[in-house]
């Protein structure tokens, strides 16, 4: 039987004769009195006893959680807003301007590249072409003639090589007219769809105010853009790591800057990013985009919530389980903090037990009961 049992078990006795031997002599009130004052005195023994006699069932035990630790990927990110948006947008301009002729796609149309959606005027071209038809009869009659005559050994080798010369000359001629012709023509320089028909027969593309505008898209080609401040660019670049969340329709990518602005806007005082998206019809021009973009990437760090972190004069330290299943508080060197997160440069090992539940109650080399 240990201190406490013995201590227990005597005042028991001792109360209770007490009790029985004061029932005739002393009220109600001046026998309890009595007992609480023997009560008191019989606990101060039992706690003086206990410190002179602790027993490792009076050790204390704080129940814990524990996190083992293995490196993983950390990046810190910046967060911009920005927009859908069309990678291909053209206008469709002839190679020489001139007075629109005719008209051949509407608003809404599939166009293929090098498709003609427009004509010009070019009466000049074809009265030329005209007369080069016939030249070029007449240069050919006077060839063939010219050759049959050779043919029965009359005539000089001159004059052959000469009408020849003259008819191949004009061929050639007739091909750079119709070569020159198509110049006359508006083609669409990309695949895509016919998005605004802002011309009208005998407008002119030499006018400097309200010319005529074919404007070609390409909705199979998107890209998000978004403006960055200026202070990111020594981090965001073409290549930087990048996550886009699109809230309406409740997606996410991620993906890669593929090109970032070299010149800042001196108005805005930012800079785009472009970044493409997948060809899906879920995506729409204009839509708005959450955009995250990475200033920072380790691909082997310790990372741990900001809430574990001890903060004291000396120094951030962690608590840990040792392999007696004590507390331990070690000190820690913090890197970059994002998303309440914080990089572990030095101070944890892998494998190394952080405690990650109920390290509020504790001091270091306490007892610890380590939960599941």
């Amino acid at each position: 039987m240990n201190y406490k049992s013995k201590l227990l078990a005597l005042s028991g006795i001792a109360l209770f004769a007490l009790s029985c031997g004061s029932k005739e002599n002393k009220n109600d009130k001046t026998e309890l009195a009595d007992l609480k004052a023997k009560e008191k005195e019989i606990q101060a023994k039992i706690a003086a006893l206990e410190l002179k006699n602790p027993s490792t069932d009076s050790a204390r035990k704080i129940p814990v959680l524990i996190t083992e630790m293995n490196t993983e990927s950390f990046s810190n990110y910046i967060d911009v807003q920005g927009k859908v948006d069309l990678d291909e947008v053209v206008t469709a301009i002839p190679e020489v301007p001139g007075i629109i002729n005719s008209i051949l796609v509407k608003q809404g149309q599939h166009v293929t590249k090098g498709q003609v959606v427009a004509t010009l005027r070019s009466e000049t071209v074809d009265r030329g072409i005209d007369q080069l038809d016939q030249q070029i009869e007449f240069a050919k009659t006077l060839y063939d003639k010219q050759k049959r005559l050779w043919d029965q050994e009359i005539g000089t080798e001159i004059q052959l090589l000469s009408a020849k010369n003259n008819y191949e000359a004009l061929l050639k001629q007739k091909q750079t007219t119709l070569s020159n012709k198509n110049s006359f023509t508006v083609v669409s320089p990309i695949d895509g769809i016919v998005d605004a028909v802002n011309a009208s027969v005998g407008q002119s593309y030499a006018s400097p105010v309200n010319p005529p505008i074919i404007r070609i898209i390409n909705t199979g080609k998107l890209r998000v853009k978004a403006d960055i401040p200026e202070n990111y660019a020594p981090w965001v670049k073409t290549g930087s790591i990048a996550r886009l969340l699109f809230a309406d329709i409740k997606d996410s990518l991620n993906t890669r800057v593929s090109y970032a602005e070299k010149v800042i806007n001196p108005m805005s005082r930012t800079f785009a990013v472009y970044i493409p998206l997948p060809s899906h019809q879920k995506y729409q021009p204009n839509m708005a985009v959450q955009v995250k973009i990475a200033t920072y990437n380790n691909a082997h760090a310790f990372v741990l919530p900001v809430s574990l972190i001890q903060k004291t004069d000396n120094g951030e330290f962690v608590y840990v389980a040792d392999n007696d299943n004590r507390a331990r508080l070690i000190p820690v060197r913090l890197g970059n903090t994002y998303n309440n997160k914080v990089e572990i440069l030095s101070g944890i090992a892998q494998g190394q037990k952080v405690i990650s539940g109920g390290y509020e109650e504790l001091n270091e080399g306490d007892f610890l009961e380590i939960g599941n």
